[in-house]
């Protein structure tokens, strides 16, 4: 499939469901939507209208799957991480990152998921509408907390390789042990293999940002100017 194919094929979602949050209005059986329960079937639509408060939310094959805020440990991680990438990704002219935002990667079934942290290309600008992506994200990161289904981990990980996200991290540690990072890229067949994983004190510098060295267990401790190193350090 060619990229202009691909681009028409986001953009034609994208209007699908424009037009589909406008029949809603008229035809929600949503009585109310600040009553949407875990396990709940929902159309496309009827997520999109859901309000929007501090309830972690998904939507996996039209199945609505709610989670508890995040805890503090897993804020705090988020947030320098988040920091970190967002200033090498700013700095270079790159594109965007964002944390907490939908990624709708298909109608029907609706399957959007809401990846701790994404990084968008700037060749990819048109992916992003009404404050969502529309198709996958050039990265997705995920950190996994032992409160997380495994269910949902692997469908995660089964959707974003299904669904064309190049780039996957998965990181874990905090209560669950010492920090590690696995490093999934996308084959020509869809596929994630892992291109490196790394423990918190071993430096990582990811495939997708060459030249961005850091390692997690400084970076969780708050420790900018120990968990960078190389041109990384004029960022911090």
């Amino acid at each position: 499939m060619t990229k202009t194919s691909k681009s028409q094929q986001r953009l034609r979602l994208v209007g699908r469901v424009r037009d589909s949050r406008a029949r809603l209005k008229n035809t929600s059986t949503l009585s109310n939507p600040a009553d949407l329960r875990d396990g709940q079937r929902l159309t496309l639509a009827e997520y999109l209208a859901g309000p929007e408060d501090d309830r972690f939310m998904e939507l996996i094959d039209g199945v609505l799957y709610m989670s508890p805020a995040p805890a503090s440990w897993h804020q705090s991680f988020e947030g320098r991480l988040f920091t970190l990438l967002d200033r090498w990704v700013s700095y270079h002219v790159l594109g965007w990152v964002w944390f907490d935002v939908d990624m709708v990667l298909a109608e029907e079934p609706p399957v959007v998921y809401r990846p701790d942290i994404v990084f968008l290309a700037q060749q990819h600008a048109e992916r992003h509408r009404d404050y969502r992506i529309y198709g996958p994200a050039d990265l997705c990161v995920e950190i996994l907390s032992p409160s997380d289904r495994p269910s949902v981990v692997l469908k995660k990980h089964e959707h974003y390789a299904r669904f064309g996200v190049p780039w996957y991290w998965e990181i874990t540690g905090g209560p669950s042990g010492p920090w590690r990072i696995v490093e999934y890229q996308l084959s020509a067949r869809r596929q994630y293999r892992v291109q490196q994983e790394k423990t918190g004190q071993e430096w990582f510098e990811p495939g997708i940002f060459p030249g961005l060295v850091f390692r997690l267990d400084k970076l969780a401790a708050g420790e900018f100017k120990a968990a960078v190193k190389g041109k990384a350090k004029r960022l911090v």
